[in-house]
């Protein structure tokens, strides 16, 4: 997948912006404030539908402006695919495919996968973050895994009302467990297979963004024991079962299910060491730009193709080997990029389109 043009009216400091990146690298320079950010966001909204900044479209708005529009062309296995966006205060959003109305679960929508400062929670956070990072891939590759997921939290809400108001011996919850099972097992399964597929790719391009010979190993850390040897469906909901029976009584004193996806999470190794305790603040924003780029090439395996990659303030705390390690991966890389920073000094960029960014216009 490849972005030709973006367009943006009046969508944050981007007044009349019209922007045509190369086919590989491309680096958007500036200081500060200038928009460097504001142009991925656009970029990413085309994508999902919503900011990684802020959750309201209002703060999204150039001052004193009612509407915002983002266009962007892009092409996809060798189809030209126009997208658009448009919001208005009063008439709300719109999504748009080749002029035609559409949702955001459009095929032939725009794919991205984002790297920003605040994805290093990923290694040093809660394990709710680890889980919503599984869950966003899955939503955006696997249609039915979103329907999964949303069913899987209907049901863990039911269960937990049905909990809270002691009605755990009823026909109803009984009912209510059991597509709990079946649902928890579907999930834990999909995640387990993704981080099958991550860890098959994050290895060898950690090295290469690195320069080191250590390992990293991704691993999903289950809420409750398996007995079986075999990670599949049944092995899964028969485990699931044990262990909710086994707690039964903290459930009920706790008011709230203790066992499933909801409570598992993710675990990343650096040279058999869990990352989060042990790596340091370089290290970790390495092993998540290792885990963003695992994603990109998971995302090719499962669908067939690469969405582009965006890198906000990625380069800022690390050294000059590292830096340039990582442009010469992106620059070799087969994939489309867009990566902000405020400088380069002492980094060879040879082969990539630099922009440099001024009061949200490109100079």
């Amino acid at each position: 997948m490849k972005l030709q043009q973006i367009e943006a009216r009046d969508f944050r400091n981007l007044e009349k912006f019209t922007y045509r990146p190369g086919p590989g690298l491309n680096i958007l320079l500036g200081d500060n404030a200038q928009g460097k950010t504001n142009i991925l966001e656009a970029i990413y909204l085309l994508s999902v539908g919503t900011s990684f900044r802020t959750g309201s479209d209002k703060n999204l708005l150039r001052y004193e402006k009612d509407a915002y529009v983002l266009r962007g062309l892009y092409s996809c296995n060798e189809r030209n695919i126009e997208a658009e966006v448009n919001y208005d205060l009063k008439y709300g959003k719109k999504f748009k495919i080749n002029s035609k109305k559409t949702t955001l679960g459009n095929p032939l929508r725009l794919r991205a996968v984002l790297f920003s400062p605040d994805d290093l929670f990923l290694i040093k956070g809660s394990p709710g973050k680890r889980r919503q990072f599984l869950d966003f891939i899955l939503t955006q590759i696997k249609s039915e895994y979103n329907y999964n997921l949303a069913n899987y939290v209907k049901i863990l809400k039911k269960r937990n009302l049905l909990l809270k108001r002691e009605q755990y011996n009823t026909r109803s919850f009984a009912i209510i467990e059991e597509v709990f099972i079946e649902n928890a097992a579907r999930i834990i399964l999909a995640r387990i297979n993704l981080i099958n597929t991550l860890d098959e790719y994050a290895a060898s391009i950690y090295q290469e963004i690195t320069n080191r010979k250590g390992s990293l190993k991704i691993r999903y850390a289950l809420s409750f024991p398996l007995d079986s040897g075999k990670i599949n469906h049944d092995a899964l909901k028969e485990a699931l079962k044990k262990q909710i029976q086994e707690k039964k009584e903290q459930e009920v004193k706790r008011k709230k299910s203790l066992v499933g996806p909801h409570r598992d999470d993710l675990n990343v190794y650096q040279d058999g060491r869990i990352a989060r305790y042990f790596a340091s603040q370089g290290q970790q924003r390495n092993i998540v730009v290792a885990l963003k780029l695992a994603e990109l090439h998971a995302f090719q395996k499962i669908s067939g193709f690469k969405p582009v990659f965006l890198l906000d303030e990625v380069l800022s705390e690390l050294d000059r080997e590292k830096r340039q390690l990582l442009l010469d991966y992106l620059q070799e890389a087969e994939f489309q990029s867009f990566l902000t920073s405020v400088n380069l000094n002492d980094i060879d960029f040879r082969s990539a389109v630099v922009a440099t960014v001024k009061d949200g216009h490109l100079q």
